[in-house]
Formats: C-alpha cells, sequence, structure tokens
C-alpha cells in the first residue's frame, strides 16, 4: 500500500497486517498486489475499510511470475505454451496424506488413480496427459526446486511449504528438459524467507478418523456350507456338509468342532486414527531471509495387532519432512541461497504383505479349524501358541490359517530422501540491463532399509475327540503339522539407496524497448546417478546424462508472442553416434483482449488468448542399460549333448547370450502439438482450454516376429520398433467474486480426456487372426474372450461351438464367441475389450464460500473411460493349489443354480473344483469402472485472523455402476487395501 506520487508505502507481512503512517493531506490510499487489480480508499472512509481490503483478482493484470524449467520465470501474459499453474491452496485443502492423492481432478490435464489407501503406500498413480508410451517409462519428471526428484519426495512434502506448482504439459513447456520432458514434468517451488519486520509462525495439527470406504463382503461359514453342497450337487456329487453338522454350527454348540469363523474380524479393525503436525516459521531482513518447515504423520493401519505374540503387528506409518531454505543477499547484485529438505518415512507392518491377509480373510475356509487351541491340550505344558490348520480338506492342500499369518512376524522400513542445493544468482546489469546469471550445484539421496522379524508358528490339526459315555467330558486330541515352531524370533535384513549429483547454470536475459519484450534463456545442466548397492557390473557404472538447452521468447505490443525452445541432450545409454538428441520446440500467440479494437469489449470479456505449440521431446528411460551391447554369459551349461551311445553321452558347456544388443538403439521420441485458448469474464471468470495431439514414435521394445531358426528365442534384439498416438483435450474453469467484505465465493472445475492407441508394434503384418493385433488398441486395453452369456441348456451346448477349456462345461457356465468361424472355442477367439484399464476421463468440480468468519468448501472428483477386469481370484472354493476357499457374498447371493437359471446372473454355476472354462479372462467378467467421489467437504472458522478451526471429511460417498469393492481400487478380485473415508478435526493458529 503506498500514496501515490510519493516514496511513501509499506509491505504487509506474510499474513497480511501492516501499518501505515501518512500526513494530513493524504487523501487516498492505494492497495496493490501483483495479479489483483489496485484498490483506492480514501482517507475519510471508516476504519473498517482499512482494517479488511479485499482485492479482486485480474485476469489480464499478467505481469505475475511463473515458475516453470529450471527455476525460470515468465510473465503469465508472454506464456504461449501449455502449462498449469496451480495454487497451493487448492491442494492443502483436500488435506490428503499425500499429496498425489489431491491430483484427481484439481489438474486440468493430470490422468490420476489411487489403488490403495495404505499407509505409507498411499499415493496415487497419475500421468500428465494420459499414456503415450508402452515402454518402461510413463510417468512425469518431478523437478523440487530445480533438483530431479522421485515421487516418495513428492508424497513426502508437507503441502504448507508450497510456494508454486506448475505442470509442463506441451513440448514447448518442457523443452527445456530435453529427452527428460517427454511424459510432462511437474514443477514444485518451496516457500523461501520475506522481507519483514516480524516473523511469522503457522502451527497447523489435524487428527483424523478412518475407516474403510467400502470392502467386498464374505459370506458368513452357514452360507458357505450351504453353497459349496450346491456346487457339488450341480457337478453330480453329493453333500459334503451333512445338515447335523450345518444346524450344529448355527447352534454354536462347540467352537472347536463346529467352527464358525469370520476372519475378515479377526484381521481388520473397523476404524484407525490418524494425526499430524506442522510448523513454519518464516522471516528476514534486509540481507537474509528464511523459511524454516517441520512436519510430522502419523498413520496407522486397519490391521490388528496380534494379542497372540508380544512384538507389534500392527501396520503404522510415520513420516517427518523438514525444510530449511536461507537466502543471503552479499552485495547489491549477488545472492546465495541454500534449500535442504529432509523426508524421513518409517513403517511397521506384519510379516506378510497387507495384500496377503486381504486375500487370506477371503481364502480361509470359516468352518475348518479354529484360529486356536488350548495348548493344554497337547499336554506338555507348551508355553507357545498352538494355532489350528488342517494337513488337507477333501483331498487336497487348505489355505493356511490367516490368524497365524498375522502372528508370524514383522517388518519394520525405513526410507530417507534428501535433497541439498546450493545456488548462487548474479545480476549483471552492470554489463547492460535484464541480464543475470545464476548456477546451482544440488545432490538428491534416496535409502532405504527393512528389518524383518520372524517367529516360526506352531501349527496343530484337530486328530479327534474322545467323549466320556458318563460324565460327557471330552478330550481333544492335536497332532503337529509340519516342522516344529520357534520359541525364539529370528531376523534378517535388506537395503538399497541411490545418490544424483546435479549441476546447472542458466544465463537470462529480459528487456523491454518500447513496443517489444525479450526473454532469452540458455542453459546447461549435467547429472550423475550411482546405485549404493549395484548387483551387477553395468548397475555399478554411474549413469552419466548432459545437456545444453534454450528459449527465445519475443513479445510485440504486448499483443502478439512468438517464442523458440530448443534442447540439446546427451545419453550414455546409447552408442557413440546415438548418444545426442535435437529436441526443439516453437509457439506463438495472440492476445486478443490487448487489441485496440477490444477496447470496448474489454469490460466484459477481459482475456481473449489463443495460442498453438509444436515440438519434439525425448525418452532415453529404457528396459535395459546399454542395449548396444551384447550381454554373454561364458562357459555355462548350455544344455548341448555330445557322445555316442557306445562311449556315453555328456554335457558340454559353452557361451550363451544373454541379450543381443543393437547398435542402432536411440531415444523415443515425441510429436505434440497444442491449441490453447484463454478466456476471461468481467475480472470473475477464467476458461482454459486445450487440445494435444502426440505421437510417440521409436518406442524400445523387443523383437516378437523372429523365425525360429534365428536361434534367439528369449533373447530377441530390441529396437525402437513402437508407436502410440495420443490425444485429447483438458480444460479448466474458474470463478472468484468478493461480493461485499463478509461474503465471497470462489469455484473451481477442470476435465481431461486422454485416449491413446498404439500405431506400430512389431507383430505379423499378416495376421491370421486381425482382431488379435494391438495395432489401434489402447496401452491398457483388456484382453480375453467376448462372452456371450451363460449356457441355458444342453441343447444350447449341443448347438454352439466347442470349447476347448473344459470337456467338462454345463448349462450356467460361461458361452463365449467364435471369432474365427472355426467352430471351435480356443484362445485363437481372445480379442482387445474395450476401454482400457487405466481412466481416459478424470474430472472435477468443486467451491469454497465464505460468510464472515465462517468457510464452507467441496470438491468432487470422478473418471471416466476405464474397465475393471475382475481376476480369477474372484471364483469361490477352489484354485489351482487349493481346496475349501471362502466365497464372496455378491457370488452367493447372485449367481446361476438349477432352482433359478438367472441368464443375467454376475457369477456362473458353482463348481467345487477347479473350472478351467469360466476362468479365462473375458468380457463377462469385465466391468465399467467409472465414478464419482465426494472427495472433500469442509466448515471452518476463523478468530482475529490469528485461529482456524475445522472438520473435513473425505471420501465420503462413491456413485458407481460397480458395486463390489471400491471402483478405484481397479482390477483383481478387490482384495488389496481400500482406500479410507474418514473425519477429521484440525487447527491452525497464526503468529
Amino acid at each position: 500500500m503506498y500514496v501515490k506520487g510519493t516514496s511513501t508505502g509499506t509491505l504487509t507481512d506474510t499474513e497480511g497486517r501492516y501499518s501505515l503512517t501518512v500526513g494530513a493531506d493524504v487523501k487516498e490510499i492505494t492497495f496493490s498486489m501483483l495479479g489483483y487489480l489496485d484498490k483506492n480508499i480514501k482517507t475519510t472512509e471508516n476504519d473498517n475499510y482499512f482494517r479488511m481490503v479485499f482485492l479482486d483478482e485480474s485476469s489480464t493484470a499478467l505481469s505475475e511470475a511463473v515458475v516453470v524449467a529450471f527455476g525460470t520465470t515468465q510473465k503469465r501474459e508472454s506464456i504461449v505454451t501449455s502449462v498449469e499453474s496451480i495454487n497451493p491452496e487448492q491442494l492443502k485443502s483436500l488435506h490428503s496424506p499425500t499429496l498425489s492423492q489431491s491430483f484427481a481432478g484439481n489438474l486440468a490435464g493430470v490422468i490420476s488413480t489411487q489403488s490403495s489407501g495404505e499407509p505409507g503406500s498411499d499415493g496415487a498413480n497419475f500421468w500428465i496427459r494420459g499414456i503415450s508410451t508402452f515402454g518402461p517409462n510413463s510417468k512425469p519428471l518431478y523437478i523440487l526446486d530445480g533438483i530431479e526428484v522421485g515421487v516418495g519426495v513428492l508424497d513426502g512434502i508437507s503441502p504448507e511449504s508450497i510456494e508454486s506448482f506448475a505442470v509442463l504439459k506441451d513440448a514447448a513447456a518442457t523443452a527445456l528438459y530435453g529427452s527428460r520432458g517427454a511424459n510432462g514434468v511437474m514443477v514444485i517451488t518451496t516457500k523461501s524467507g520475506r522481507t519483514s519486520d516480524k516473523m511469522s509462525i503457522n502451527v497447523h495439527f489435524n487428527s483424523t478418523v478412518n475407516t474403510f470406504t467400502k470392502v467386498s463382503e464374505i459370506a458368513d461359514g452357514i452360507t458357505y456350507m450351504e453353497n459349496y453342497n450346491e456346487a457339488l450337487r450341480t457337478r453330480g456329487g453329493n453333500d459334503y456338509y451333512l445338515p447335523a453338522k450345518i444346524e450344529a454350527a448355527k447352534q454354536g454348540i462347540n467352537n472347536y468342532e463346529y467352527p464358525l469363523v469370520n476372519w475378515y474380524d479377526m484381521i481388520f479393525r473397523k476404524y484407525s486414527t490418524a494425526q499430524s503436525a506442522d510448523v513454519n516459521i518464516r522471516g528476514g531482513g534486509n540481507r537474509v531471509n528464511y523459511f524454516l518447515s517441520a512436519m510430522f504423520a502419523n498413520q496407522n493401519g486397519m490391521l490388528r495387532n496380534s494379542p497372540e505374540v508380544s512384538f507389534d503387528t500392527g501396520l503404522n506409518a510415520r513420516k517427518f519432512s523438514f525444510q530449511s531454505n536461507v537466502t543471503a543477499k552479499l552485495t547489491n547484485s549477488t545472492t546465495a541461497s541454500i534449500k535442504m529438505t529432509s523426508i524421513l518415512f518409517y513403517k511397521n507392518m506384519p510379516y506378510y504383505s497387507t495384500q496377503h491377509y486381504f486375500a487370506a480373510a477371503l481364502y480361509a475356509n470359516p468352518v475348518n479349524v479354529s484360529p486356536t487351541y488350548p495348548s493344554e491340550w497337547l499336554g506338555n505344558d507348551a508355553d507357545y501358541v498352538v494355532f489350528g490348520g488342517t494337513d488337507e480338506w477333501d483331498g487336497t492342500t487348505s489355505w493356511t490359517n490367516p490368524y497365524m499369518d498375522l502372528s508370524e512376524g514383522y517388518r519394520k522400513q525405513f526410507t530417507e530422501n534428501t535433497t541439498t542445493s546450493v545456488r548462487l544468482d548474479q545480476n549483471l546489469d552492470m554489463i547492460t540491463p535484464g541480464l543475470k546469471l545464476w548456477g546451482q550445484a544440488s545432490f538428491y539421496s534416496y535409502t532405504a532399509a527393512t528389518l524383518t522379524f520372524r517367529k516360526a508358528p506352531w501349527l496343530y490339526r484337530l486328530q479327534g475327540i474322545d467323549t466320556d459315555p458318563v460324565s460327557g467330558e471330552k478330550t481333544y486330541y492335536l497332532s503337529q503339522l509340519g516342522s516344529e515352531g520357534s520359541k525364539y524370533i529370528g531376523s534378517d535384513t535388506s537395503s538399497s539407496g541411490y545418490r544424483e549429483l546435479n549441476l546447472q547454470t542458466n544465463l537470462e536475459y529480459a528487456r523491454s524497448f518500447g513496443p517489444h519484450s525479450i526473454n532469452a534463456v540458455v542453459l546447461y545442466h549435467q547429472k550423475e546417478h550411482v546405485d549404493n548397492q549395484a548387483s551387477s557390473y553395468n548397475a555399478r557404472l554411474p549413469k552419466r546424462e548432459q545437456g545444453f538447452a534454450g528459449r527465445l521468447s519475443y513479445t510485440l505490443l504486448d499483443r502478439y508472442v512468438l517464442e523458440a525452445n530448443f534442447g540439446y541432450n546427451g545419453s550414455e545409454n546409447f552408442m557413440r553416434g546415438h548418444r545426442w538428441g535435437f529436441f526443439p520446440s516453437m509457439a506463438a500467440g495472440w492476445i486478443i483482449s490487448n487489441e485496440p479494437f477490444w477496447d470496448n469489449l474489454r469490460s466484459t470479456v477481459d482475456l481473449l488468448k489463443i495460442r498453438y505449440s509444436y515440438g519434439l521431446s525425448g525418452n532415453d528411460y529404457l528396459s535395459v542399460r546399454f542395449p548396444y551391447i551384447s550381454s554373454v554369459a561364458m562357459n555355462v551349461n548350455s544344455g548341448f549333448i555330445q557322445g555316442s551311445c557306445a562311449d556315453g553321452f555328456y554335457s558340454e558347456k559353452g557361451n550363451v547370450v544373454n541379450l543381443w544388443g543393437n547398435e542402432d538403439a536411440t531415444w523415443e521420441v515425441s510429436r505434440k502439438h497444442d491449441i490453447g485458448i484463454e478466456f476471461g469474464f468481467m475480472q470473475h471468470l477464467k476458461f482454459i482450454l486445450d487440445i494435444f495431439d502426440e505421437n510417440r514414435t521409436g518406442i524400445f521394445m523387443a523383437r516378437q516376429v523372429l523365425p525360429a531358426t534365428t536361434g534367439l528365442s528369449g533373447v530377441s534384439p530390441r529396437g525402437n520398433l513402437g508407436a502410440v498416438r495420443n490425444r485429447g483435450v483438458d480444460f479448466s474453469l474458474e470463478y472468484k467474486r468478493i461480493f461485499n467484505p463478509d461474503f465471497s465465493i470462489s469455484a473451481r472445475g477442470t476435465f481431461t480426456y486422454a485416449h491413446n492407441e498404439i500405431t506400430d508394434y512389431d507383430e505379423p503384418e499378416i495376421q491370421p487372426y486381425p482382431y488379435q493385433s494391438k495395432i489401434g488398441q489402447p496401452v491398457y486395453a483388456p484382453y480375453g474372450l467376448i462372452a456371450e452369456g451363460l449356457f441355458k441348456d444342453q441343447e444350447d451346448i449341443d448347438n454352439s461351438p466347442t470349447q476347448t477349456f473344459s470337456t467338462n462345461y454345463k448349462p450356467g457356465d460361461i458361452k463365449y464367441k467364435n471369432m474365427n468361424d472355426d467352430d471351435v472355442i480356443d484362445e485363437n477367439d481372445a480379442t482387445y475389450l474395450g476401454l482400457p484399464t487405466v481412466p481416459e476421463i478424470n474430472y472435477g468440480f468443486g467451491a469454497t464460500m465464505k460468510y464472515k468468519s465462517f468457510d464452507f468448501s467441496f470438491f468432487f472428483s470422478g473418471r471416466d473411460r476405464v474397465s475393471i477386469l475382475m481376476s480369477d481370484a474372484v471364483h469361490p472354493f477352489v484354485n489351482k493349489t487349493h481346496r475349501g476357499l471362502n466365497m464372496f457374498k455378491w457370488v452367493a447371493d447372485d449367481h446361476w443354480s438349477e432352482s433359478n437359471p438367472n441368464p443375467d446372473a454376475k457369477y456362473p454355476r458353482l463348481d467345487w473344483e477347479y473350472n478351467p472354462n469360466n476362468i479365462p479372462a473375458s468380457s463377462f467378467w469385465l466391468r465399467d469402472g467409472k465414478f464419482l467421489r465426494l472427495k472433500n467437504v469442509e466448515l471452518g472458522w476463523t478468530w482475529k485472523e490469528t485461529l482456524r478451526v475445522y472438520c473435513t471429511g473425505t471420501n465420503l460417498f462413491v456413485l458407481s455402476p460397480f458395486k463390489l469393492w471400491d471402483p478405484e481400487l481397479a482390477n483383481g478380485a478387490g482384495v488389496s487395501y481400500p482406500l479410507t473415508k474418514s473425519v477429521q478435526l484440525g487447527l491452525q493458529l497464526f503468529f
């Protein structure tokens, strides 16, 4: 705020507080902020006008700087590339345990899905503008304060410490990253100190109660026995469970003789808790400023801690995040800064994976064994837990005791991500105004260590029961299964990690000459990656890359913008002659709303800009290192037999080719087009739309078409043989309005559609079955047979093509389509089934309303055009190795039966044996995976700008045609750790 035409003025601190003393002759004070419209307040106004000043955001005040590639900045007005710059407040307002969980529907151009809610492993999977390659690397590049980091850092940093967040989407925006920018780039800049009279302190604490969003219900023991008998009868067998046993179990006569176990309730809690605390300090003076942040988060999982053992088998994740950013002004033209980030992660978990316990809760027979038996039954003063088990069930091996699995041991995992950067900025105005130079050295380290503790359990089966004919007292006899358990716990360790050193230097020039504005950047970077514990000779060699890049942007009359970029990058992954790649791009824009002929419309349509970009990006991340070098194992048993019948045969050792090198291996190259339009309406509404088209060629893959006579089975040469086309649209819509000092509203919506198709793949040019070609299919298209419902009766079977997967299929089994008209159903009838298993559409919308001291917000996120392919794990009773497995309740409730031959049943006829006819992947098991989720709803209250309390609900409900488990868990049987819904209470203090 200042007095126009004078030097009288001041700045607010980080929380907006200020003090300004003016003379009695001053009539008006001007309030100004970058990106907002100036507001003039007369000194004769009521004091309240000065206590709370509201500025309207300006769509045309585009002098605001946006951090883009390598820490360089561009005026928003001159940006003609596709950059999504989002206020970090919109991400942290969701209060997600990890930052990536807040991306879905919040970032235009980002396809995101979260497939697990497990504490410490609950980060989302996401892709910028979808998937453009079937190669090993389709994920974006993550940049934190100029340092390339792993996704663990992204999910570990405190949202409170983020200053700016940008997503670089098209080739021109990512050009400075050259060979690393093909999949898009996320650029995160943390906060720095600010010059202020007073240090600002922000304290944030919250406490959360979680429960699962939706878990597939498991059939109870009585339902299980009745359905197992039905499966036997429909396949010509007799009941296994006699009515007397079923009735005894119903009556609960004896839990050891007639167990009725709910394994799920024994293993999982109904609720868990989480807490987090965050403190940051910001301030500084004329020479030195600082930003310090510390964050602690604790998440408890839904797995129970086994009471049978003295050690902790529960699931718990703790995260510590520390940030220290210090900037010093060495001279009037020289600035030095040090930024340090450290993220420590501790996790305690049971011996097996969480997915194992979900599977065990489903598969374990609920009426077969008791979880434990009294140790006194052994009669030898056993001082250990006696777990129930069985060596066989109905003729084959049964699933083990999941309660025993929970008590078997535990693991402690530790990971550390540390980044440190030192940067020196030199203003070179003494040479020419607008010229500056900076250099940065940075270090990134990742380490991981796991301690495993296990105590072998004692497993017994119920061998027999004697009943005293007089007293009726029963004596139980147990027999040991397998080897003896252990009374002592054993341990093991493992570790991994890597470290990276980055060097960067940048020369930047920004200057305006009347109607002309120029922004030019030239930079150099290099990186070295070293594995801490490499397992092979090649892996022990440092991975190195280096490159040059440049950008030249020219703006005329604040209306016409031209930009040219290039990246020239070298990778040691290729042979000499192929190591350097040149990736140019260009962009152009026209800010129509700055034209003189727009003057009469500017009060209504305050922003109208169109832009176009085209360019190349590269990707050198391959499935093998040094693909141009053949790998040969020396003096191994090749299986070559020599000798004669008379003298005997012997095996000759020799050399074996493990990898056939390709000296022409080179980059994946992405060619990207982008057309964008930006529209602003009456200073309140802003709309940004992008249409994109990308062609990725040279995707590295193993050759699929080689004659067997080459002798290269299993070691097929690799080459740049694949291609994918990816195209779509993304847009964002924002509305902000301050109606009066008491009431304001802001709303935001995003939409992203990205559809990819494989356009080139190494497969036979003449296919006997063209419907099996990958070309024209999405990268993650499900593959299988086309189901035509269920067989109605034996006549339907007799009049249909012969199905070869089983010789004993019957009415109620799945009927498949004959694709090649050969009257036989086999693997040659499999084809691609439609929508991919990664969503093509993500969208989101929400709003925030503030009235006096209260605020209310909500946010919905959704996805569409996505399939869920259920796996063979959904089948009851039996798999390839075990029998007696439990069943989902939905299978029991809705399957084909002789008493209810429903042709639209969700499950075919039950089978007590492994049924190869119903197992293959097919459209019968394909489901629509779209959903709309209430991601967040929050009510808050603020007192005097020093205290805020709030209550937040997360993942409260989801609308979806898929009802069996949380649709975001995607493929499988719903036996992975589900997402959680939560209620959170939070407190923020500002000093």
